[in-house]
């Protein structure tokens, strides 16, 4: 086992930037290993056009989306992190002038669940499509939050919202679910692979591929930095995984026919059409009084890709006057994110809608800053509604990060 672990890191700092398949780990295993990630290859049509323009000269965006390891925690640089390593790899493998037309834009936020990504996936992807992009949409999107979903509160239908409208932009990009795995191999696979396998998807299961070999053939310490997160080592071999699946899946017979989106839903697809609110603009339809929530809070989370996470938020202080962020317009659904905090100066709000207290969101112990969601309101039909944040604490802040609407 010693030898062997020598070998690997040796090979790690030979590799310097850049490897190919193969070259990362020679022993048999490693090979076993990333044809064991391919849970599914899925419906190939989209993507072998993704890969055909790619290789023609047209500039690709990848967009990943997800938790904290597709923002890249625990890997030792950014450009480490299994996202970059993967849009680095297929533009190498797929693009012109050594990738110079793929781009990529990764939008994970660490701590958050899907229904946080499908909420500021209109500002932090779509707005991010470089100019260069003919269409304005991305072209391949991987999904990741098989660590993340664990009780969500919209059970599975943001995720499925999120999954079918991307699928159903103009342009028919490629969506790639990659379930990441728990040190101890936990992950939400079971039940997210439902969605993958109802719209035909390419599903890359890490738990499945290369957690078996963890201990046996690498030891846990060199892949995991804690109980969730892999270290540059197991970012890259993330990123192989993803290849392996593209690779074969582009040499098999292309399908027939495109992904049939006119299937019944696995969880529901009612969170599709979402619309969000922000502290710096509002929405078609909606009016919106920002009253004690007309300041920004520059400390609520950010990350390497995004920078600050959806703009500028609604943030009362110690000295706003105490009076409610108010919206009124016609919804169904109503999802709130809000920066979750110990910080003492930081207090309780509740959220009512037509006069009555829906939720009370409290920050304390256990809280870190990071964007958590809650789900107001779910009604079946769309009515006129007004909802008030308001804070139930004097002299204490309170950050909304986004309000959306469906």
């Amino acid at each position: 086992m010693m030898k062997k672990l020598i070998l690997v890191l040796l090979a790690m700092m030979l590799m310097g930037g850049s490897f190919a398949m193969g070259e990362f780990v020679s022993e048999p295993w490693y090979a076993e290993a990333l044809k064991g990630c391919e849970m599914s290859q899925g419906n190939n049509l989209r993507l072998k056009k993704v890969i055909d323009r790619a290789q023609s000269g047209e500039v690709i965006t990848i967009a990943t989306v997800g938790g904290s390891i597709t923002e890249g925690a625990a890997a030792s640089t950014y450009a480490e992190c299994w996202a970059c390593r993967f849009a680095k790899r297929f533009g190498t493998a797929y693009g012109t002038a050594n990738g110079e037309n793929v781009e990529l834009i990764n939008s994970g936020v660490g701590g958050t669940p899907s229904p946080f990504g499908w909420m500021r996936y209109g500002r932090d992807v779509l707005e991010r499509v470089s100019e260069r992009d003919p269409d304005g949409y991305p072209d391949i999107v991987v999904i990741e939050y098989a660590v993340n979903d664990w009780e969500e509160p919209t059970k599975g239908r943001c995720y499925e919202s999120m999954v079918k409208e991307i699928l159903s932009q103009p342009n028919k990009p490629a969506v790639i679910l990659l379930f990441s795995s728990r040190k101890d191999g936990w992950n939400l696979q079971g039940k997210l692979r439902k969605v993958g396998d109802r719209y035909d998807l390419m599903m890359v299961s890490i738990s499945d591929g290369i957690h078996p070999h963890i201990d046996s053939d690498f030891p846990a310490e060199e892949w995991y930095k804690d109980d969730y997160h892999p270290k540059s080592v197991g970012h890259r071999m993330m990123g192989d995984a993803l290849m392996q699946a593209i690779e074969d899946a582009n040499a098999a017979e292309t399908a027939s026919a495109d992904i049939d989106l006119d299937v019944e839903p696995v969880f529901g697809t009612d969170f599709m059409g979402l619309q969000t609110v922000y502290g710096d603009r509002d929405a078609e339809g909606f009016t919106v009084e920002r009253g004690g929530f007309d300041k920004n809070d520059f400390q609520a989370y950010r990350n390497q890709p995004v920078g600050l996470v959806c703009g500028l938020n609604f943030h009362h202080d110690l000295t706003s006057p105490d009076e409610p962020l108010k919206i009124t317009g016609t919804f169904r659904k109503l999802l709130v994110a809000w920066k979750a905090t110990a910080d003492t100066t930081f207090g309780a709000a509740e959220i009512l809608v037509d006069g009555q207290v829906k939720k009370t969101l409290k920050n304390g112990s256990g809280k870190w800053g990071q964007s958590e969601v809650v789900l107001v309101f779910d009604a079946a039909e769309a009515e006129e509604h007004t909802v008030e944040i308001r804070v139930t604490e004097e002299k204490k802040c309170f950050t909304v990060t986004a309000v959306s609407f469906q």
